[in-house]
């Protein structure tokens, strides 16, 4: 079946679904402000999670996990859940479309719609790379700082070997472990930590629960830079760069233009920060994006102690065009 024929099929079926789509939109929204923010629970996190449930949902990329917890979270519901997940399964079975939004990996350049599809596909590669049994000299810990509704501790990563612990806010945290419990989703496996990444020394609290800056270490940092003071995302870096040789961290940023609002990026950096005030926070941190961006991540690493090892960026750089921000894996040095 030709491309433009599977497409016309999907957003016919999606056409007839939309009601029960916004319904669900509207039922999550009103529960996010009423329950969720409340409760000091993050909302962002729901917002790379929503990426990969509905890439679950379309048959691009299995997460079992993340579906299975779905229900259960603070701002969703079985019914909001349902509504969401077997619509797009439908419109995907039933046309065999999985393109663009829903592929999985993004195509690149990735823009700003499939942001949490390359994200996705970035992380899930460099750390199933770093765990891999047959490499030289394998990570024995992982760390996912900021771990929101990630659900990757649950899956292959569960039989890497690896000691794996997940660091978050008591509330978030709270609510995902309860999540995981309803979901019966064992967690035996995963040692949680508590923490504040603002106020609190995230390291202190792993140390407390066993934790050790000697062996080699991943770790993940999956959307949470761009919430943190500058003081605060540096502190991380310099951390991780004394820890023991073949430690590495991945992370993720936005352009400092686009935090800022500054050009070329005035107007959609305005419309964003509009945004985030749904979720009540607001971004703090960025790397510079100004040609060549690379030079910029890699002067911020080195600042601190860290090499640079891959950079793929959001977007597509050349001669005078910036891009959104990228995706980072370094290396400690020591």
């Amino acid at each position: 079946m030709a491309t433009a024929l599977r497409l016309s099929i999907f957003l016919l079926i999606e056409l007839l679904v939309l009601p029960l789509q916004v319904v669900a939109i509207a039922a999550y929204s009103i529960k996010l402000h009423r329950k969720n923010r409340p409760l000091g629970i993050s909302g962002t996190a729901y917002e790379p999670f929503f990426g990969r449930l509905l890439m679950h949902a379309a048959g691009s990329r299995q997460d079992d996990v993340t579906f299975r917890i779905a229900p259960h979270l603070p701002a969703l519901s079985p019914a909001t859940a349902w509504s969401l997940t077997r619509t797009v399964s439908l419109a995907c079975r039933c046309s065999g479309y999985r393109g663009w939004i829903l592929a999985y990996p993004a195509e690149r350049p990735s823009s700003l719609a499939t942001m949490v599809n390359h994200r996705t596909h970035f992380f899930d590669r460099v750390l199933a790379e770093a765990v891999c049994p047959g490499r030289e000299d394998p990570v024995r810990q992982v760390v996912i700082l900021g771990a929101g509704w990630d659900c990757r501790a649950y899956g292959r990563l569960k039989e890497s070997g690896a000691r794996l612990f997940e660091v978050d806010t008591p509330r978030t945290q709270q609510a995902k472990r309860e999540a995981l419990t309803k979901a019966g989703v064992a967690s035996d496996h995963v040692t949680f930590v508590e923490t504040d990444f603002n106020q609190m020394s995230w390291l202190d609290a792993l140390e407390n629960r066993g934790f050790e800056p000697s062996h080699p270490t991943f770790i993940l940092w999956e959307g949470v830079t761009m919430y943190l003071d500058d003081e605060a995302m540096r502190t991380t870096l310099r951390r991780v760069a004394r820890f023991a040789p073949g430690s590495c961290i991945a992370f993720d940023f936005f352009s400092r233009e686009l935090v800022r609002a500054e050009a070329p990026f005035v107007r959609l950096g305005k419309h964003i920060q509009r945004g985030m005030k749904f979720y009540g926070e607001t971004f703090q941190f960025g790397v510079s994006t100004k040609v060549p961006a690379r030079d910029h991540v890699r002067e911020l690493l080195t600042s601190e102690g860290l090499a640079l090892r891959e950079y793929e960026p959001f977007g597509e750089e050349r001669a005078q065009k910036m891009t959104l921000g990228g995706l980072v894996l370094a290396l400690a040095q020591v």
